[in-house]
């Protein structure tokens, strides 16, 4: 055996010693004297330069390395286990948990999921949303969608599709303020905003790309209703509550209805929607048919 089989071996003794915190019973689900466990022990600890237990008088504790190196290992056995199934298999099967904002899980992702079922049909979809972006450390999502701009060393991300901005109300609003091709009468309106996936921005940054990009200076504060749910912004337009500023990838059902209009022109956000995994995830079947169906639907809409 050489050393990086030998090392191999030593670590997934010290995973199953981890488990039990004792070497007897680590032993006996090894089939491994109490002995040749802790031998193993010392080894892998002679290989790595650190102690991975504190030994006590009738107990073991790991140490913070050990700790750190157990977390590593837990991880890194799921994938090789959960990619051997895939192999095993050569299928998608099984369950794959999607992340995602409320509102773009709602307006977007809900509507078309029939389509992704029908082709896998042996992949049950489970879906977490949230407004705020996941935390893959804590949260047990295969992969999710967010809007924004952040890079995320820990994260495999890639860019979906970019997001255009304009803003949006009913035909009744846009009548009662005359707001037909004149964007100066926009200074009479009640501007509506939306956090939604910009918890880190500010809350005015959709708004105020549109303006500049028009050359506009507004005081989009002094009247405004402030949601951090974009739904909620969308329903309050519908209402007539004042005029929001629409991501049109989430808004163009409502402006094909005819129920909300777009007296001005869309911009770039700047921003836009990418799908995120763990790193190292993004090479499973699961994660690669999920992209190449998403790719394949924004395709559709061009």
């Amino acid at each position: 055996m050489d050393n990086k089989q030998a090392m191999l071996a030593n670590m997934h003794t010290f995973s199953v010693v981890a488990r039990f915190l004792s070497f007897t019973k680590a032993g006996e689900e090894l089939c491994l004297t109490q002995g040749a466990v802790s031998h193993r022990i010392k080894n892998l600890e002679k290989q790595l330069g650190f102690s991975v237990f504190v030994r006590l008088t009738r107990r073991l504790e790991l140490t913070a390395e050990g700790a750190r190196l157990l977390a590593t290992l837990n991880d890194a056995f799921g994938q090789i286990f959960s990619e051997l199934e895939d192999i095993r298999f050569n299928e998608l099967r099984g369950e794959l948990y999607i992340g995602a904002s409320p509102t773009f899980a709602l307006a977007w992702l809900m509507p078309r999921l029939p389509g992704f079922q029908k082709l896998y049909p042996n992949l049950n979809v489970k879906i977490r949303v949230k407004a705020s972006k996941l935390d893959f450390k804590y949260e047990p999502v295969d992969l999710a969608i967010y809007y924004g701009d952040e890079y995320n060393p820990d994260l495999h991300c890639q860019r979906l599709f970019s997001e255009r901005l304009v803003p949006v109300c009913t035909p009744a609003y846009a009548q009662q303020f005359a707001l037909a091709d004149d964007v100066k009468r926009l200074q009479d309106v009640t501007f509506i905003h939306c956090i939604e996936s910009l918890e880190t921005i500010s809350p005015t940054h959709e708004w105020s790309t549109w303006l500049k990009a028009h050359a506009l200076e507004l005081d989009t504060e002094r009247k405004q209703y402030l949601f951090n749910h974009g739904e909620m912004a969308i329903v309050a337009a519908r209402q007539g509550m004042g005029m929001a500023i629409g991501r049109v990838e989430l808004i163009q059902p409502h402006i094909d209805s005819g129920e909300l209009i777009t007296p001005f022109t869309s911009v770039d956000a700047g921003l836009g929607y990418d799908l995120m995994c763990a790193k190292g995830q993004e090479y499973r079947p699961k994660y690669q048919a999920f992209l190449n169906w998403v790719l394949a639907q924004n395709t559709k809409n061009k």
